[in-house]
């Protein structure tokens, strides 16, 4: 399954299990290609690279790959994906030595087919988490920074949560991406005013939430 949401990016997911999905992203720019996460060992050649023939591309476009966190379901394709196209893979420096497939840090911005994205490290669902937000066309890409209800994603201490979502709270976002599609509203991808609430409810439900 994809979903074309903007000339240049194109969002592949992968089912995980029934209604629940993961996400890689994919920003076409003119000459070079970005990829954002790479799911399961098998995502690269089941579902992206046959994506990125089908908009006749070439592999060897791909200039960069950034993986938005450590965990298994956005970083199991980076063998793959860089034996196929050559490109480097880059994370937060809080995440590398667990991602050793990893070769770079990323720094504080990034550039994705021809969009420059913001790092911002928001820490909480992991330490070295990131989100990506292109100021010029206000998408913010949240990887898994933003849990919704899902409160056993809240792995660190919940305050260090609350202020990684408060920061996302002052960016003027039109349209924001996330990994999976969590509740509320069960969707993936938030236009306007839905990302906002999403952000506000993901702090409340963190607010509330019982830590040892």
């Amino acid at each position: 399954m994809s979903e074309q949401v903007a000339n240049d990016i194109i969002v592949v997911r992968q089912e995980m299990r029934p209604g629940w999905t993961c996400n890689v992203v994919l920003v076409f720019g003119e000459d070079k290609i970005g990829v954002v996460d790479t799911g399961y060992e098998n995502t690269p050649e089941d579902y992206v690279f046959p994506l990125i023939k089908e908009q006749g591309r070439r592999l060897d476009e791909v200039s960069i790959i950034v993986n938005t966190h450590r965990d298994g379901d956005h970083i199991r394709g980076n063998t793959v994906f860089k034996e196929r196209t050559g490109a480097p893979i880059a994370i937060h420096e809080l995440e590398k030595e667990a991602v050793p497939t990893a070769d770079t840090k990323l720094g504080n911005k990034v550039k994705l087919g021809d969009r420059t994205f913001k790092v911002i490290h928001t820490p909480g669902h992991r330490p070295g988490a990131v989100c990506l937000y292109d100021e010029a066309s206000k998408l913010l890409l949240t990887g898994d920074s933003v849990c919704g209800t899902r409160e056993n994603l809240i792995r660190m201490d919940k305050n260090i949560y609350i202020n990684s979502l408060k920061k996302l709270l002052k960016l003027d976002v039109e349209m924001m991406i996330m990994s999976h599609p969590f509740a509320p509203p069960d969707k993936d991808i938030l236009r306007g005013d839905e990302a906002k609430q999403m952000i506000e409810t993901s702090i409340e439900i963190a607010v509330n939430l019982k830590q040892n």
